[in-house]
This record gives structure tokens, C-alpha cells and sequence, in this order.
């Protein structure tokens, strides 16, 4: 012990004394604080922690994992959340589960002050997102956010390592929501400043078709989705970019437009070539053909290029005659060239429409030299509709268009029913008119009305009766059996002698013409009028009567006398007929 000398004093007691109590300090607990502990005991459900005070903490085994209770030593130091400090049975209460969930909820914090990325792992897939494990913390990942890309296959994101950041958190209910998209376009974002520094505006770049809209095209340039609107895509009014572009196709154009900020560019095609526009009145007329280019096939049309990059359109209409809609892939192939006759120049509008057709003969041109208007021809039925027959002459596509109206002058639907398809007949050509035919068979038969031709208003025709109704009753006419209708009203000047059923369908009476239209073809009868008129006759012939005797005595007998008579007359004329 000789050399070794030992000086107490009152300031190394002071010392000794000040680092106990900052051991103690460290030591002590408080009620839900996070403090270090040292394991003193290891029982088969619990474990004791001595945190500073007098008596040891409790710490139920079930809340530590399997990794964790295999390394566990006694006089190890443990992480433990202090719940109470003496319970009823005056036991320290901790637990390493708070311990552990605090101390990730304070990272978390942390995290989302600081704005660093963390790392997780998406556990399951949920209503509108995804739960995934952060520190230990259940947080939500909503579907728009866990990637800058449309997700296909959800489930290929569970149980990865995943970079993501905290852009939400409610600390009162401990939620949490993070981010994997934010960090992919904070990526871009670098990626894509580098890219842009690369170019500047005017320069010419080649990339392909991403997307196409209404309003453009989108064309991936590396990492950066440039713009190629509508308005830049040529110098003709284009319509819709897809008639133009397919998704995939590799194009040329020029930097129009760099936002640093925005991080895009906007690009031109119409940039790469002069206006073909300029002075364009002066180089192409409407009314005369060009040779042309097929560039572009659509359903719809098909784009010329006349020259220099002046570029026009023939419409489904305008590929053939006597076709309203020709798909234009059925006739023409991208690199044809063909002849096409310029039909407008809209330089305000920058349009310009062709024909294809029109630099083409029309048959309906060939069809009228051949068989004028008045030509009577023989043709074959090719179809036949409700309203009429299609008849071809066999050496023209042209069809020639009978109305049922124009099959005989009955002028009845029910004339359909005396022709079939296939059938060979004669037609006279009554009417062309741009590419259709019209065509007539009753043009070639006698005209029933052909008895008005010298009849007149007033005059009295002969009758006989073809059809009996309740209010009318239907009589034909001449030879050729035109017929009219007689109203009920029209029959008989006293009411009760105008029942129709007093009449014999073959009975014939006479009647007087009231109304004739030789324009319409239309005839109006009465026996009414006929009567009348008889009437006015018999008493001006017997006007000089005795005043006393009746009117009904003196005409009786003379008009029984007449209809007599000509019933006898009618009855020997249709007799005369029926020999004949």
C-alpha cells in the first residue's frame, strides 16, 4: 500500500456526489417517458428492468418478437416506455411495444419536417390504396401515389423494399399517408434538367409518337413528353392529329419553345418547311388537275401531295362515280400517284379539297348519249323495293328507277305485285338528273284519261259502276276503265235516293262533269248536278202550263220518259260492246 496515497477533500466528495446523482438522473423514470433499462430477470411470460427505481419493471415477454427474446441477456440494456409506477399491486408498468412505436412515430415526424426519404414495404392492398409498413407504422400509400405510370398488376409492389415520402401526417390519430410517386418525379425532374440543358430553341430533334389528343401529339424526347399541337403540325388546316400519326411512329420536328420551370418543350413540324401558302393562288387553279402523291389513307379520305408540301385531300366522296362513300384504302395505297382536279383553295382556312372522280369518266355522261330522255329501251328488273323496280339495260352500271306510280295509271302500289326479278321489259326514259335515271312503263300504254281530251266541264258522261262503299261509290270510264269516284252526296238530288245500295255494281248511269284538271288528272262527277240541270230544262219547256196543275204531274211523266229511253240506249251500247 506504500506509494499509493489517497486525499480526500471536499471537493472530490462534491464530484464523487454530482456524478452519482446525473447516474441516477439518467436512470430514473418518469411516468410515459422513454428511458434505458437493465434486464435483471428473464421469466417465462415476463421480464424484469431495473429503471432506477425501487422496485424493478415489468415487461410482458409477448410484446418483444422472436429475434429479440432469443438474444435476451440479463444486464443487457433495453428501450422501455414507462406506462405507470406502480400499478395496485405497486408494480412498475412498462412496455417495449410503446417504446419501439414512439421512437418510429418520432422518425416519421422526423421525416415528414425534414423531407428525407424513408424506406418501406407495401403490405396489403386496400380500398382506394395500399397499407404499407414504415418504421414499423402502418401508413396509407393512396393509389395515384405509389406510381408516376398507370399500375397494372397491383400485387407486383407487396412485401419489396420500397423508397417513399411522407407527405401527410395527423399526429392526434397517429395516420399516416406517403408518397412513392413524389420521389419518381423529383427523379424525372433531375433527369429531366439534364436533358434540357442539352437543347436549346431551334434545334431540330427526331422522337416518337407517346400519345395523341384532339389538341396534338405528344413526342417522347428522352425522359421529357414535348407537345406537337394541332396548329404546329403542318401548314394545312389539319383536323385531327390521328389521321395523321400513329402511336410508335418516329418523327422530325423542331424546338419551338423550352419552359425550364414547367420542365417541357413545345415542338413544330409545319417549322421544318416555308409556308406553302404564300403566293399558293398563283401556282394551283381550281378547275384544273395535278399530279399528286399518296401520303396519308384514311377511312374517310385520302392526302394528296401536290407539291413542295402542299397537301390535299379527296374525300370518300369524291374517289368514284355513283358512289356517295368509297373507302379510299380500297382503291388507292400509300406512294400512289394519280391525277386529281383541284375543286377548292380555301387560303384562309388553308384547305384544299380534290377529285379524283372528275379527272374520270362518268358514265351517266355515256348513259344520256346513248339513251336520251324519250328513248324506249328494254331492261331487265335487278331489284325490287316497296316503292318501286331497278331495271338495268346490261351494258351500263347505271340502274334505271321506275316508281310504282309509273307502272300503269292506276298509279296503285299494288302494280308491284304484276312484276318479279328478273323479269325482261320494256321502259321509255323519262327523266336524268345528275346520276339518277328515271324511267317510265306506263308512258308506253293508251292513257285512260285520254277520253277527257275532248270533255269538258259540264258535259255528261256514261258510267258504269265498278265498286259499291257505304259513301261513295267508284265507277270507271270509257274503254280503258278510268275511274272516279261519286260522292253519297252527289248520287240523287232527294236525300233518300242517294243510298248507295240502291245501285248494282255493272249498272250504268250517266253523270255530269263539275270539275276537270287535264294538269292533275283529276275528274269530279255528280248525278245530283245531272238531275238538276234536267230539271230546269222540263220547266223551261213546259213553262206554259196551266197554273193549277201540279209541277210533279207534268215533269213526272216526262222525265220517267226519259230515263226510259236512255236506259234503253245505255242497255244497247253495252250490249254493242260485249258482241264488239
Amino acid at each position: 500500500m506504500q506509494g499509493l496515497k489517497v486525499y480526500q477533500t471536499q471537493d472530490t466528495n462534491n464530484e464523487f456526489a454530482s456524478l452519482i446523482k446525473q447516474d441516477l438522473d439518467q436512470r430514473s423514470a418518469t411516468e410515459s417517458a422513454i428511458i434505458n433499462g437493465i434486464i435483471s430477470r428473464i421469466d417465462e411470460k415476463i421480464i424484469l428492468v431495473d429503471v432506477g427505481l425501487k422496485s424493478e419493471g415489468i415487461i410482458q415477454k409477448s410484446e418483444l418478437s422472436i429475434d429479440e427474446i432469443e438474444n435476451l441477456k440479463i444486464g443487457q440494456s433495453l428501450e422501455v416506455y414507462v406506462e405507470r409506477l406502480e400499478s395496485k399491486q405497486g408494480e412498475v408498468i412498462l412496455s417495449r411495444d410503446k417504446a419501439k412505436r414512439i421512437k418510429s412515430w418520432n422518425r416519421i415526424q422526423e421525416a415528414f419536417d425534414k423531407q428525407t426519404k424513408v424506406t418501406g414495404a407495401i403490405r396489403s392492398v386496400v380500398k382506394g390504396g395500399f397499407a404499407c409498413e414504415i418504421f414499423g407504422i402502418q401508413a396509407f400509400i393512396p393509389s395515384s401515389q405509389l406510381s408516376d405510370a398507370q399500375i397494372k398488376n397491383p400485387h407486383e409492389y407487396l412485401n419489396k423494399p420500397l423508397e417513399f415520402l411522407i407527405i401527410k401526417i395527423d399526429t392526434v390519430r397517429m395516420n399516416v399517408i406517403a408518397s412513392r410517386r413524389a420521389i419518381l418525379e423529383q427523379s424525372k425532374n433531375q433527369s429531366k434538367d439534364e436533358v434540357l440543358s442539352k437543347y436549346k430553341v431551334g434545334d431540330i430533334v427526331k422522337g416518337k409518337i407517346k400519345a395523341i389528343q384532339s389538341y396534338g401529339a405528344f413526342v417522347s424526347i428522352e425522359t421529357i413528353d414535348c407537345l406537337l399541337h394541332t396548329s404546329e403540325i403542318s401548314h394545312l388546316k389539319v383536323s385531327s392529329p390521328e389521321d395523321l400519326f400513329s402511336v410508335g411512329e418516329e418523327i422530325s420536328a423542331k424546338i419551338i419553345e423550352i419552359d425550364s420551370e414547367q420542365k417541357r418543350m413545345s415542338l413544330s413540324i409545319k417549322a421544318l418547311t416555308p409556308d406553302p401558302y404564300i403566293g399558293i393562288e398563283n401556282k394551283f387553279k381550281v378547275g384544273e388537275v395535278y399530279d399528286g402523291k399518296v401520303t396519308k389513307l384514311t377511312d374517310w379520305g385520302a392526302f394528296i401531295d401536290l407539291s413542295d408540301g402542299v397537301v390535299g385531300l379527296i374525300h370518300s366522296s369524291e374517289i368514284k362515280h355513283l358512289h356517295k362513300s368509297v373507302n379510299p384504302k380500297t382503291v388507292f395505297k400509300v406512294g400512289d400517284t394519280l391525277k386529281a382536279k383541284l375543286k377548292e383553295l380555301d387560303t384562309e382556312k388553308r384547305k384544299i379539297n380534290l377529285s379524283y372522280k372528275d379527272t374520270l369518266p362518268n358514265p351517266i355522261d355515256e348513259f344520256k348519249n346513248k339513251y336520251p330522255i324519250g328513248t324506249v329501251l328494254d331492261a331487265k328488273i335487278v331489284n325490287k323495293k316497296e316503292f318501286g323496280l331497278f331495271l338495268n339495260t346490261g351494258d351500263s352500271e347505271i340502274d334505271i328507277f321506275v316508281h310504282y306510280k309509273q307502272l300503269d295509271y292506276s298509279e296503285s302500289s299494288e302494280a308491284l305485285n304484276n312484276y318479279k326479278k328478273g323479269d325482261s321489259i320494256k321502259v321509255k326514259i323519262i327523266d336524268i338528273k345528275d346520276d339518277k335515271v328515271n324511267g317510265s312503263i306506263r308512258a308506253l300504254l293508251e292513257d285512260p284519261f285520254d277520253i277527257f281530251k275532248d270533255k269538258k266541264k259540264g258535259d255528261i258522261v256514261t258510267c258504269k259502276i265498278a265498286e259499291i262503299m257505304d259513301n261513295f261509290i267508284k265507277v270507271n270510264i270509257g274503254e280503258k276503265r278510268f275511274q272516279v269516284v261519286i260522292k253519297k252526296t252527289e248520287l240523287a238530288i232527294e236525300k233518300q235516293d242517294q243510298r248507295t245500295n240502291r245501285f248494282a255494281v255493272g249498272d250504268a248511269i250517266d253523270a255530269i262533269i263539275i270539275d276537270l284538271d287535264h294538269k292533275t288528272r283529276k275528274v269530279s262527277l255528280s248525278v245530283k248536278k245531272l238531275e238538276e240541270k234536267q230539271q230546269k230544262e222540263m220547266i223551261k219547256k213546259y213553262k206554259n202550263v196551266d197554273s193549277g196543275a201540279a209541277l210533279a204531274d207534268i215533269l213526272g211523266p216526262a222525265l220517267k220518259a226519259e230515263k226510259t229511253e236512255k236506259k234503253k240506249t245505255s242497255k244497247k251500247k253495252e250490249t254493242k260492246e260485249k258482241s264488239e
